[in-house]
């Protein structure tokens, strides 16, 4: 995904990083005697330097994306504050497309070339099929955006840096009894999506544990632009449903809702999502219909300092000095999962994958853009999440979830 500065999209590498540096240089964060440093941790499409430590980074733009800028950031202000104990971090990135096949041939390279952690894939089909490998070669695996339980499933050295679906549905359906007082919910669902077919299943498992009732579930195809038929089934029961709730993840969900506002329809609950959400052309699709919505988010930049921790505030300063854009969920998931790998590597008694693993799996109340209590059993992350609400046309924070 080309990093936007400004307004402005800088598709040249060489030309990125000297921005970067400037704005870092202008904004305090990096002094002049610093410059080396966040010069060596510019991203490397392949280079080998056997002289740094290597993290490698394997994303999937153009959504999410911003886990790339999330992990540039990490590494760049680790590598300020000396590396891993003085030995500088070089950053190996690889782009998956979004495909499990190439996720794994990218794997197996970035572990050919003698890289000590991955993060990511950014997606959970891509991580399950990711892990094996790191299982196979014994490299820790710390993923961003996923979700889905299965992707630490494949073994000890895989870990999740995001928490998971039953957890995210379960945020949904308290906030949906307690805060919108709703006891009644209709639910539609992309077929053929796991992400949002799991979320669906577990949402209902949680708003029916709750004492809620879902009135009506409604399936759509991926790439559906036309939920004619199941927003009539949703409306024959609207004056009975309190929330839809609408586990999208891609363009389409976006349509749904402006469809279910619009004249033909007029539905009137209040929709309900997961982080699939977070998408920066969620106003742009779902127009002034997506006004007053809430979704479960990993994070929020918040509409005041004193809504984000000591250490979140210091990420969300340095993320827009150095990209221009306030961050996003991805880009905090990002930022965390690499940051926690390069602490575990820090107390590490050595940089071997082994040392590394344990030390991920250690990990405790690390504070970053957002709070992880620790990893469990499972190696899922127990930490903070959000709820945000579009508001003013703008999606905004509403409310923190403490692990």
């Amino acid at each position: 995904m080309p990093i936007s500065q400004y307004g402005a999209t800088l598709k040249d590498p060489g030309a990125y990083w000297i921005l970067v540096i400037v704005l870092l240089i202008g904004s305090g964060i990096l002094g002049c005697d610093q410059l080396q440093r966040v010069i060596e941790s510019v991203s490397s499409e392949g280079a080998d330097s056997g002289a740094m430590v290597k993290i490698g980074f394997i994303y999937s733009p153009p959504d999410p994306g911003t886990t790339r800028n999330g992990t540039e950031l990490a590494v760049a202000l680790a590598n300020q504050a000396g590396g891993i104990n003085g030995v500088p971090i070089e950053l190996l990135i690889r782009d998956a497309k979004g495909d499990p096949s190439l996720s794994v041939q990218h794997a197996e390279e970035l572990i050919a070339a003698g890289i000590s952690v991955i993060v990511g894939p950014d997606y959970s089909t891509e991580a399950v099929e990711v892990g094996k490998v790191a299982l196979l070669h014994e490299v820790p695996m710390v993923t961003t955006y996923p979700t889905n339980p299965k992707v630490s499933q494949s073994g000890r050295f895989s870990f999740m840096g995001a928490y998971t679906d039953p957890f995210q549905a379960g945020v949904a359906a308290k906030f949906a009894t307690q805060e919108l007082r709703a006891t009644t919910a209709a639910v539609l669902t992309e077929m053929g999506e796991i992400y949002s077919e799991e979320l669906s299943t577990a949402f209902v498992k949680h708003f029916t544990a709750r004492g809620g009732k879902i009135e009506v579930h409604q399936y759509y195809d991926s790439g559906a632009m036309d939920f004619t038929e199941q927003l009539k089934a949703i409306a024959a029961v609207d004056p009975l449903v309190d929330v839809i709730f609408l586990a999208g993840l891609g363009s389409e969900f976006p349509v749904a809702v402006k469809q279910a506002k619009s004249p033909d329809f007029r539905i009137a609950a209040t929709f309900l999502g997961g982080d699939g959400w977070d998408r920066p052309d969620l106003v742009e699709i779902g127009g002034m219909a997506v006004e007053g919505s809430f979704f479960v988010n990993h994070f929020s930049p918040g509409s005041d300092p004193e809504q984000l921790s000591e250490e979140a505030q210091k990420f969300v300063f340095a993320y827009t000095e150095m990209f221009g854009i306030a961050p996003d969920g991805p880009a905090a998931l990002g930022y965390d999962s690499t940051m926690i790998a390069i602490q575990a590597m820090r107390r590490a008694s050595d940089v071997t994958p082994a040392a590394i693993r344990d030390e991920i799996a250690a990990t405790q109340d690390y504070s970053g853009a957002t709070n992880l209590s620790h990893f469990d059993e499972n190696r899922y992350a127990i930490k903070s999440a959000v709820i945000n609400t579009v508001k003013d046309g703008k999606i905004q924070f509403y409310q923190a979830i403490e692990p």
